[in-house]
């Protein structure tokens, strides 16, 4: 029980924490069995019926926020005794607790949080989800090392920069709302402590520091300095547009510094140092941040009357087992838990050796070596072609060429429904251009018709997929050079992009596990793969694709008579 009152329906576990919005319990819902968190509000929260009425309002719109990088928010319940967030159980490890027992990061690992951070609130922001109050400890870092955010809008109005003083944006010390332009001021801030293993501005006036002092970008990597200087301009007009925005020139600074494996070097990284920190004491919670300077904020109340919608996303929780006094988050798998391996001194850096998938073939260097193969082949003829059932069926050839980070594709294109003959198209960016006749039509991906079957063939054919298939397997063999193995579903309608491609293969199926082969050449460049969710014979759906000519292509552009 939480102050005498639980949410019915559901049977409490154990307390796994708690924070200046409420405390944290792991429950079971009764139906279904399903684990979840639940946050019960602090009883002045509760009892603030402006701040309810932003919960009420926000409940329809959390509900369809669906990303990777954002923990599902399921219910909010009120009752006469109190009020409570009902959300997606994460088995994680924050970043507040990465950073306190670890230091600094590295780049490859700090790139790697700072682009999950701006996927999440990319995604929220879409959706007119702000979160207002974003700090290291609003972030988790999973066993796959992804970055969750969680407490979107827990802080009440006029109060975020109580919540989280050394990430707060210079307007936000002056009583300006939250806007997206905090949120990747607070992103850039977390970055930078990432970078250093300490936070930009600290101090007895944070307010005049935020609002005044020089952006300490010179103690950062030369390559990254711009994305500093950027996120943590003190105008929101000098910062990037959106996290949107920021994310593609995050991408282009990290591709040029470190090449085009920098992401999964980083998360390995990520992995390494949530592991050790998870073996660590909880360290002890931040004071709250006195206010200073010519900051008008005041607890409970809005400067200058200002009424603004804010929106509640979820607040998702680290799980803490209790025992001897301290906690300890469950990272690893239960039975790694049971007998957690000696902690690593201060001189063990490198990546420890990884769980190998059944089959003993390790993904992560051929992950690697297929990344740096394709980075020096920027370009390679191809075909595609998906079948099966529920209305999958596309198919199409061509050339794809790497430009500027981006794939684009001269092909011919054909699908199911109204794409079914084959016409001559071009991808560049996000956007489709088909020939019909003699004239070219434009149209953005996604939606029905030829537009969907291209983002389909962008998806399916790309080296990403079958990547992302390897970083996935559980199940793992190498024969007569190809490399055939399996993945969860589950875990593959998480990952980024590509996630909602296999959620919707899965549940067409009903399959579990997705399988699939890859076969390489000798300078680990992809030749042919296939991937299949379903029985090899009934309901399944297939991708196959081959690869031919690997090298530099021609830039492919965008019509010029396209309307």
């Amino acid at each position: 029980m939480v102050d005498g009152w639980t949410v019915p329906g559901f049977t409490h576990e154990r307390e796994l924490g708690g924070g200046a919005s409420g405390r944290v319990v792991l429950a079971v819902d009764d139906q279904t069995g399903t684990k979840v968190a639940i946050r019960y509000l602090d009883g002045a929260l509760a009892a603030d019926e402006a701040f309810l009425a932003r919960f009420r309002a926000a409940a329809r719109p959390l509900s369809q926020l669906e990303d990777p990088n954002v923990v599902d928010f399921y219910d909010f319940v009120e009752s006469a005794d109190g009020a409570a967030i009902v959300m997606q159980w994460v088995e994680g490890v924050s970043l507040r607790r990465v950073l306190a027992a670890q230091g600094p990061a590295g780049p490859l690992a700090a790139l790697s949080v700072l682009g999950g951070v701006l996927l999440g609130l990319a995604a929220a922001h879409e959706r007119g989800v702000v979160h207002g109050a974003l700090r290291p400890a609003n972030i988790l870092l999973d066993a796959d090392g992804n970055a969750q955010l969680t407490d979107f809008a827990t802080a009440p109005a006029g109060t975020e920069v109580r919540f989280g003083a050394q990430y707060a944006a210079p307007e936000l010390w002056d009583g300006e709302p939250a806007t997206a332009a905090t949120d990747v001021y607070a992103a850039t801030a977390i970055f930078y402590e990432a970078l250093t293993g300490r936070p930009a501005y600290a101090g007895r006036n944070m307010a005049r520091l935020h609002r005044e002092a020089p952006i300490p970008a010179d103690e950062v990597p030369g390559p990254l300095r711009a994305l500093v200087h950027q996120g943590l301009a003190k105008e929101p007009q000098e910062r990037p547009k959106s996290a949107a925005d920021f994310l593609g020139a995050l991408e282009d600074a990290a591709v040029s510094a470190y090449g085009p494996s920098w992401e999964a070097q980083g998360r390995g990284r990520l992995t390494e140092l949530a592991a050790q920190a998870a073996l660590q004491p909880e360290p002890p919670k931040p004071k709250p941040a006195r206010s200073s300077g010519r900051n008008p904020v005041v607890a409970g109340k809005q400067p200058g009357g200002a009424s603004r919608l804010r929106w509640l996303a979820v607040a998702a929780a680290v799980v803490v087992v209790a025992g001897g006094g301290a906690g300890a988050v469950m990272l690893l798998q239960k039975d790694q838990a049971k007998t957690p391996p000696p902690e690593p001194t201060p001189a063990q850096s490198s990546t420890p050796q990884p769980t190998l998938p059944v089959g003993g073939v390790n993904p992560a260097p051929l992950i690697a070596q297929i990344d740096q193969a394709v980075v020096q082949a920027p370009g390679a003829a191809f075909s595609y072609r998906q079948t099966g059932c529920c209305g999958f069926p596309v198919t199409s050839r061509g050339t794809f060429a790497v430009q500027g980070g981006q794939v684009s594709f001269s092909m011919s294109l054909a699908g199911s429904g109204s794409a079914r003959k084959a016409l001559p198209a071009v991808l560049v960016q996000d956007r489709l251009y088909v020939r019909v006749g003699k004239k070219w039509k434009s149209s953005a991906l996604g939606g029905r018709g030829y537009p969907a079957a291209a983002d389909q063939v962008r998806q399916g054919s790309s080296v990403t997929n079958l990547t992302t298939l390897l970083r996935s397997a559980t199940k793992l063999t190498l024969a007569k050079g190809i490399y055939e193995g399996e993945a969860p579903a589950a875990t593959l309608a998480q990952a980024p992009e590509l996630g909602p491609m296999y959620g919707r293969m899965a549940q067409a199926t009903g399959a579990q596990q997705i399988a699939f082969a890859i076969k390489l050449d000798a300078g680990h460049r992809p030749v042919a793969f296939w991937v299949r969710a379903g029985p090899e014979k009934g309901r399944n759906q297939m991708q196959r694709g081959t690869y031919s000519k690997w090298g530099a292509k021609p830039a492919i552009k965008a019509p010029r008579s396209a309307a």
